[in-house]
């Protein structure tokens, strides 16, 4: 029985097997139909293959050909680099200078800051410090218009001041000349010459005193008359001797008219020049008043009166002398200021009378008086020739015999002289002429 169920099995194992039968024809159905469209479908892929073979390699030949941009690009892409990288390294090393500058830039910007912050500061100060003098400028312009009205008032009352006038100065050079003259005539006609020899005094040989009495006298007379003086013969006419006198007192009484000090000659000098920067410097009333005021307080400083005879008696003894005098200088001197010594003080007041009138009793100008001296050329504009028409034309001056006087006005800064009377002079063409015009008197006083 078990041989029997083992060949034959239950109907239930061959429902199953049969119907695993049926699956199974039915799966190999759907297996077949599978495959025929499989087969199909294989068919349609191959072709598909190909189509995607042939797509394949043109992207290949796509690729090969974009590789090849690509690595022209990645070329073209280094070289930029490169130089890209140049530019950067530049860059960056003007960045760095940049940077440096501007480092500096800022140093010097806070310094300058601090500078400015200073000058500020500076300015303020000079800014409170202008204000300052603007107060005090505007102060001293009200000072000095208040200054400026009083100088003005001081300077019209200074005009109004002189005690002369140029008229009355020129009063007292007159006076001075006529005593001038007047005493050269009688000094002249005072003294009698002995007759000199064939024209002249023979003399082996001048003494050492005698020379320097010509030397003083060249000093005062100049050469030329000097030289007259000793070969003319004045035994009957004492003309030239007393021509010779009035050149001697017209140099001293010239001289004494304008000195300051009437001592040393440096001192003299020294008050000269800065007299001149004085009146460059100032106007003619304010250098006139410094004047006066000087000349007033530098005589007070003079020891005692000036001993202006001497240079009177000085010159009439070399003139004498020079002329052939028959004396002895020491006794001469005596004999002259002695006989002689109201006349000479008459000089010598005179004189100075006429140096305290320029000096200082007038200040609205400058006064001078004038002489001519020997040698210069003669101008009719500036002296007159005593005998008229015999000047030549640059005939030199023998002596002055008459003083003359000029002005000077300072007029907006500039000097203008006026000559008030000129100085009237001897030459040698009309020498003869003013010798023949002479007169003596019998007051002789004999070698």
């Amino acid at each position: 029985m078990s041989t029997a169920a083992t060949i034959a099995p239950p109907t239930t194992s061959i429902y199953l097997y049969r119907i695993s039968i049926l699956a199974m024809t039915i799966a190999l159905g759907y297996i077949t139909k599978a495959f025929r469209r499989t087969k199909y479908a294989t068919k349609k892929g191959q072709e598909d293959l190909l189509i995607l073979r042939k797509a394949i390699e043109s992207k290949d030949t796509e690729m090969a050909s974009l590789h090849r941009s690509v690595e022209a690009v990645k070329e073209d892409a280094r070289d930029k680099v490169e130089g890209l990288s140049r530019e950067v390294e530049e860059l960056n090393g003007r960045l760095r200078d940049t940077e440096r500058d501007l480092s500096e830039s800022l140093e010097k910007k806070q310094a300058l800051e601090a500078t400015l912050e200073q000058r500020d500061g500076q300015t303020r100060d000079l800014i409170a410090e202008k204000s300052r003098l603007e107060i005090e400028h505007t102060e001293t312009l009200d000072l000095l218009a208040a200054k400026t009205a009083d100088l003005v008032e001081m300077r019209a009352k200074l005009a109004h001041e002189d005690r002369l006038t140029d008229q009355a100065v020129l009063v007292l050079v007159q006076a001075l000349n006529t005593e001038i003259k007047d005493t050269a005539a009688f000094l002249a006609d005072s003294f009698e010459f002995e007759e000199k020899k064939d024209g002249r005094e023979v003399q082996s040989q001048d003494s050492e005193e005698m020379e320097e009495v010509y030397e003083r006298a060249t000093e005062i007379l100049g050469p030329e008359l000097v030289e007259v003086l000793r070969t003319a013969d004045h035994h009957n006419d004492p003309a030239l001797v007393r021509l010779a006198f009035q050149g001697g007192m017209i140099e001293y009484s010239r001289w004494m008219s304008g000195s300051w000090f009437f001592e040393d000659p440096e001192d003299e000098q020294l008050l000269a020049d800065i007299y001149q920067r004085v009146r460059t410097a100032q106007d003619q009333v304010v250098a006139g008043r410094w004047r006066a005021l000087t000349h007033t307080h530098v005589q007070e400083l003079i020891h005692g009166e000036p001993e202006l005879s001497d240079y009177f008696v000085d010159a009439f003894v070399n003139v004498l002398l020079t002329a052939g005098f028959k004396s002895s200088s020491a006794a001469l001197h005596e004999l002259v200021g002695q006989r002689f010594a109201d006349r000479i003080s008459a000089l010598v007041r005179l004189a100075l009378g006429l140096n305290k009138a320029i000096g200082a009793e007038v200040t609205a100008c400058e006064l001078k008086t004038l002489s001519a001296a020997p040698g210069v050329p003669f101008e009719a504009e500036a002296m007159i020739d005593i005998v008229d028409g015999a000047a030549q034309p640059g005939e030199a001056v023998l002596c002055t015999c008459e003083l003359g006087l000029s002005r000077s006005d300072k007029i907006d800064g500039a000097w203008t002289k006026t000559i008030l009377l000129r100085p009237k002079v001897v030459l040698a063409s009309g020498l003869e002429e003013l010798l023949a015009q002479g007169e003596s008197t019998p007051t002789k006083t004999k070698a």
